[in-house]
């Protein structure tokens, strides 16, 4: 099965809409983190809070974000997931 996640052989892909609540988070913040310093909102709200605006922008699709591979981990791991140093 294969995962909408980019791989190491496949460039990331363009979305729209976060896959989670997590994500959804995340894009949001580094779109508050925008609207902060400046860049014009891409909605009419209701609200003058940066924070609620980018999460309106977000949940609606506005703000497109890539999703990267994970990189590797510069922690050595042994096989059993166990730390080993």
């Amino acid at each position: 099965m294969t995962t909408p996640e980019a791989t190491p052989n496949h460039e990331p892909e363009v979305r729209n809409i976060p896959d989670s609540k997590y994500r959804l988070i995340l894009v949001a913040a580094a779109r508050s983190k925008q609207l902060q310093k400046g860049r014009e909102p891409r909605i009419r709200s209701a609200s003058h809070k940066p924070t609620r605006i980018a999460l309106e922008e977000v949940s609606q699709g506005l703000v497109p974000f890539e999703v990267l591979p994970p990189r590797e981990s510069a922690i050595p791991h042994h096989e059993d997931g166990i730390i080993s140093i």
